[in-house]
């Protein structure tokens, strides 16, 4: 289905909506990074041929994957079969390259199975012919629009599992540390690690990087360290804004409570930690070398970053000695575990005892590393 009938039924229809158009030089990353800001608002259509029934769409958010197997069982007797690439370009009118099916059922003449996520969000979105143009528009618009839709529930899953490392504690209280602009941070992968938390922990404070940040930025985009700061801020709090309903996506009664580390850094309890681990890091090569070894990685991963500059490297020291004084803060009343989807050796050795002259808040945190694997529909209904 080409962008111009696409809009025009949605201006016959008289939906109000906005049109991006992104550049033919955006990458996949970048236009990725974008979208995420639509939490669980960008939307997909997943066609199913249902017997006695027909072609039907399933609208569901993107970041989620329609669980075949369950859904079956729910319409049971009938089965549901999905369409094969050639059936679906045919049925839908789509170019040889293109995959992209709107979710507008109304446009095609076929029921809607619309999830009740959906109506839980502000804005919802979704691309048209390519990935390089988005509509976005407003959930109550989105759903008027979408008509003969079913009332039956769609189930879905995760696109990707879990696996953590070996916990070495018996902690009820989690701390997961958030990398700002990282993709294991995107909606996709954050469905998956809030879910997981939810099902560890009783309570976790979310930490918002943004203080931290500022270095990050530095060092990519060589920012002056009050733009940096001020640019960091706005990151982490259209962070939270964008993907508060993946935080409460379950209705469980399950709290996630967020801080800032551009606000834990202007307080005497962080000032306290930050010097006593900087006098250690200093003193105390082992703990100076361990920082300068993961801080060299650290350097390593964007070519950007000057790996061999001396200062850089300080730089990066400094990210981590920061980083260790906001968990100081979160962990000092109650023993917690350090949740990050991502390896951060220094946590890790902390957390083995390596380093026993550490503030003793940190003595008694556990670190957790996430690694994510995206899951095939087969392994799923396994």
């Amino acid at each position: 289905m080409s962008l111009t009938g696409v809009l025009s039924f949605l201006d016959e229809n008289r939906v109000k909506y906005r049109l991006t158009h992104f550049s033919p030089s955006s990458t996949e990353e970048e236009i990725e990074q974008e979208v995420s800001r639509l939490g669980l608002g960008l939307l997909e259509a997943v066609p199913l041929d249902i017997q006695g029934q027909g072609v039907v769409l399933a609208i569901i958010p993107s970041c989620l994957a329609l669980n075949a197997f369950e859904f079956s069982k729910v319409l049971a007797p009938r089965t549901i079969r999905s369409l094969d690439p050639d059936e679906i370009r045919q049925r839908f009118s789509l170019s040889h390259a293109s995959h992209v099916i709107p979710p507008l059922g109304g446009l095609f003449g076929l029921e809607s199975y619309l999830s009740p996520l959906i109506e839980q969000h502000g804005t919802v979105g979704f691309f048209v012919d390519s990935k390089k143009t988005l509509v976005t528009l407003e959930a109550a618009e989105f759903c008027r629009t979408v008509r003969n839709t079913s009332s039956i529930p769609i189930p879905t899953r995760a696109k990707y599992r879990a696996y953590a490392t070996p916990g070495r504690k018996a902690n009820h209280h989690c701390i997961l540390g958030v990398s700002l602009e990282s993709p294991d941070f995107y909606t996709t992968k954050l469905v998956t690690i809030t879910n997981w938390i939810r099902n560890h922990y009783s309570e976790c404070v979310v930490m918002l990087g943004d203080g931290l940040h500022r270095i990050t930025l530095q060092l990519d985009h060589n920012a002056s360290e009050i733009e940096a700061l001020e640019h960091s801020k706005w990151l982490a709090r259209d962070f939270v804004y964008s993907q508060l309903s993946v935080f409460g996506l379950r209705e469980l009664g399950y709290r996630f409570d967020f801080v800032f580390c551009s606000e834990i850094q202007k307080t005497p309890c962080y000032l306290n930690y930050f010097s006593d681990l900087n006098a250690l890091y200093w003193e105390n090569k082992e703990f100076r070398n361990s920082f300068r070894a993961f801080s060299s990685e650290f350097l390593r991963r964007k070519p950007r970053r000057q790996e061999h500059s001396d200062n850089h490297v300080e730089m990066s020291c400094r990210y981590l000695l920061e980083e260790l004084a906001v968990i100081c803060c979160l962990s000092q009343d109650s023993p917690s575990t350090f949740v990050y989807p991502g390896s951060l050796t220094i946590l890790a050795e902390i957390a083995e005892g390596k380093h026993p002259r550490v503030p003793g808040c940190l003595q008694h945190l556990d670190y957790v590393e996430l690694k994510l694997k995206r899951v095939v529909e087969k392994e799923h209904e396994e």
